[in-house]
């Protein structure tokens, strides 16, 4: 029995994980480059809508917009950034009334729209693939509401003033109080001559005590602290 030739054979098995191993991969690159798209098309729409939502009548207590002048804004950015990235193709802007708690007020809107070219999609008829994005804005007074409406769960921690009456322990001890008495430093002699006026000092000295009374208010003499050694 003679063998079977199979060379240049494939089998169907292959064919279909193929396919859905490109399609895997198609999915991957073009869906990651339009979401990136998508995100560019916000930020024009945002960027625009902002530059609108700056011309505020200020003469207005409620600082509402003034209509020709944030119009004309936001489409003079929509004009420059259009002019500047090709793939952006559509960026429109106009006004809305939105409601608040303290009234009506006008708000500017942008619609955009980016196309961006297909790297794998294209083989399944998708060759170009759009992203949109959409913003508005309008001058707030103040802060109404938290950021994002996103409000806390955990309350501040509580923290005890310090104390004012008692020390802290770990405040250092205090150091006692010295009294100091005052005396008079004794007069400094030459060493040479000491010797010479002992006699003399002796005898003048024995004199005066005799003669002189006491002095209570007079100072101590101040002593050697070597004495007591």
């Amino acid at each position: 029995m003679r063998a079977r030739d199979e060379r240049g054979s494939i089998t169907p098995f292959v064919v279909i994980v193929s396919l859905a191993i490109l399609m895997l991969a198609a999915l991957v690159i073009d869906g990651g480059r339009q979401l990136n798209g998508k995100g560019r098309a916000i930020a024009y729409a945002q960027e625009a809508a902002r530059a609108g939502a700056q011309a505020i009548d200020v003469t207005d207590p409620r600082l509402d917009l003034m209509p020709a002048t944030a119009l004309a804004a936001a489409e003079r950015y929509c004009e420059t950034a259009m002019a500047r990235d090709s793939q952006l193709i559509k960026c429109t802007a106009g006004l809305k009334t939105v409601q608040d708690p303290a009234g009506d007020f006008l708000a500017v809107t942008v619609s955009t729209s980016v196309n961006i070219k297909a790297m794998l999609l294209g083989m399944i008829g998708r060759p170009v693939l759009e992203a949109s994005g959409e913003a508005l804005a309008r001058p707030v007074s103040g802060i109404s509401e938290a950021d994002g409406g996103k409000v806390p769960t955990v309350a501040p921690p509580s923290v005890a003033p310090p104390a004012t009456s008692a020390p802290t322990a770990t405040a250092p001890p205090v150091p006692p109080e010295i009294e100091v008495t005052p005396c008079t430093p004794k007069p400094t002699e030459d060493p040479d001559d000491k010797d010479d006026k002992d006699d003399k000092d002796d005898k003048d000295d024995k004199d005066d005590k005799d003669d002189e009374e006491p002095d209570e208010d007079a100072p101590e003499e101040c002593k050697d602290p070597t004495d007591g050694r």
